[in-house]
């Protein structure tokens, strides 16, 4: 049996590693420097421009589709249609354009998310097969509120989240 340069047993008793000794520190800790100090540590580099926005984008696009094919969902309490649907809805829109924001680390395209998905909700609402899309009828009172609010709600919902990415991204005072 031929011996290489690890050691002098082929069962692997005296052998070095060929991995590198790293000394045992936290995970996520920073590396040592030479001179003992410690750099911190910045995270992860938020993506560049074109997939940001890409990004943004699709995040918008999938908002108002997901989020229209949501909001006709009507509970019904007794005689009245609780609109339960059109606040899942926007609860998914705010959540994906705050999402796109921090991603990306700017509250441009959080407003970018949401102005694309107020983009698309608009041009579907326009459309005379929308309520076929919904699966709604047009004498349903409960339909038209939840509508209403989805229509209306994705604006303050992107200001909402908007605002929200302004505080979360605020740089930390030291």
């Amino acid at each position: 049996m031929a011996h290489d340069d690890a050691g002098s047993s082929p069962a692997g008793e005296g052998r070095r590693s060929a991995f590198p000794v790293l000394s045992a520190r936290a995970p996520g800790a920073p590396a040592p420097v030479p001179d003992g100090s410690r750099i911190p540590s910045a995270g992860p580099r938020p993506p560049g421009r074109v997939p940001a926005v890409l990004g943004a984008t699709a995040a918008g696009v999938a908002a108002a589709v997901f989020g229209t094919l949501l909001h006709a969902q009507l509970v019904y309490l007794g005689g009245t249609a609780l609109p339960v649907g059109a606040l899942a809805a926007l609860v998914l829109a705010g959540s994906l354009f705050l999402l796109s924001g921090l991603w990306a680390r700017s509250i441009i395209l959080t407003a970018v998310a949401g102005a694309v998905a107020y983009g698309v909700v608009a041009l579907l609402s326009t459309s005379s097969k929308t309520l076929i899309l919904t699966g709604a009828s047009d004498a349903a009172p409960g339909t038209a509120l939840a509508g209403n609010l989805w229509l209306f709600g994705v604006l303050v919902v992107t200001l909402a989240a908007v605002v929200l990415g302004s505080v979360l991204l605020r740089p930390a005072r030291h």
